[in-house]
């Protein structure tokens, strides 16, 4: 007789998206984790990440991926004086991440069409532009 564990799996794995095993989701999926485990607010002064979980999870999921990444303590260490603030909104406006520099300048990234790994690898390049010491991944 099997285990509830083994009928846990055999129940997630008959659902699982065909995607998961896709051999493109696996190279994203490795991009994903070469640009955030290297994620530093070091120029960042303040983020402001607005969206509106009504207009559906394939539209917010990817500010919403991004918000934990910039979030995790690793990347808190880096700069504890970045605020990082959630508004969440009932709209059904476009999500917005907005992120302001030590100097000034703003970045805003409309993310209903944009995939995490493109928020960050324009975040970090643009702080690398901003501080010579960050190193970006290849």
């Amino acid at each position: 007789m099997a285990t509830s564990t083994e009928r846990f799996a055999r129940i997630v794995y008959k659902n699982w998206p065909s995607n998961v095993f896709n051999p493109l989701t696996r190279v994203i999926n490795k991009r994903m984790w070469r640009w955030t485990s290297g994620v530093t607010l070091k120029p960042t002064a303040k983020i402001l990440v607005e969206f509106d979980p009504w207009l559906g999870p394939e539209k917010t999921i990817s500010c919403r991926n991004t918000v934990r990444m910039f979030a995790n303590q690793k990347a808190r260490k880096t700069n504890p004086k970045c605020e990082i603030t959630t508004k969440i909104k009932n709209d059904r406006s476009e999500p917005i991440i907005n992120i302001e520099y030590t100097d000034g300048e703003r970045l805003i990234f409309k993310s209903a069409h944009l995939h995490e790994l493109e928020i960050m690898e324009r975040y970090m390049k643009k702080c690398a532009e901003k501080d010579p010491e960050i190193k970006l991944p290849l």
